[in-house]
């Protein structure tokens, strides 16, 4: 074999290895947070008024019996950190890794209303043309923002709504006070 065919030979080999490896992460992550977003749960887990014993115990108790030991710690610490809310963000954001990979970004385009085909087309173009084809691009619908459009790209955010704007007018204002 020629050593273009063993680095390709070899990137299969990896990427199978990373793809099983964070599927079973996320298989034991998505069992969690289907206990978790049972009416109440993770309400009372995070509860920072209990002290994390007892909380650590409630999440013991939920966790299936055959958890790897790795993601129990993670969630101890998502716990212990005040974060185990988080969790579902989490799975989506491994999701998108694991099909992906971790070099890729996510753009997340959030509008008042729903993009027509060609508009959603014209972001993708524009964002992938800027950012290049490792985009993982997102459609969101958001009310609050009462027009305009928020653009983010990894931690890059362009904020051209009117809530932006009219936050920004506000800022303005009592800095000038």
């Amino acid at each position: 074999m020629v050593a273009s065919q063993l680095e390709n030979l070899a990137r299969q080999y990896a990427h199978a290895a990373y793809q099983h490896t964070t599927e079973g992460w996320l298989d034991s992550l998505r069992r969690v947070w289907e206990r978790l977003a049972e009416p109440g749960k993770l309400k009372t887990l995070c509860d920072t008024d209990k002290p994390f014993f007892e909380r650590k115990a409630q999440l013991d108790a939920l966790l299936p019996v055959d958890i790897r030991d790795d993601v129990r710690n993670f969630l101890c610490t998502l716990l212990r950190d005040g974060r185990l809310e988080l969790l579902d963000a989490i799975i989506a954001e491994l999701a998108r890794i694991s099909e992906y990979g971790p070099e890729v970004l996510t753009a997340r385009v959030i509008t008042t209303v729903p993009l027509t085909d060609e508009e959603q087309t014209a972001f993708r173009e524009r964002i992938r043309a800027a950012y290049g084809d490792r985009v993982d691009i997102e459609f969101r619908v958001d009310p609050s923002i009462l027009g305009g459009v928020v653009v983010q790209v990894g931690d890059k955010v362009v904020d051209g709504s009117i809530a932006g704007k009219l936050q920004a007018l506000r800022d303005r204002l009592v800095a000038a006070r």
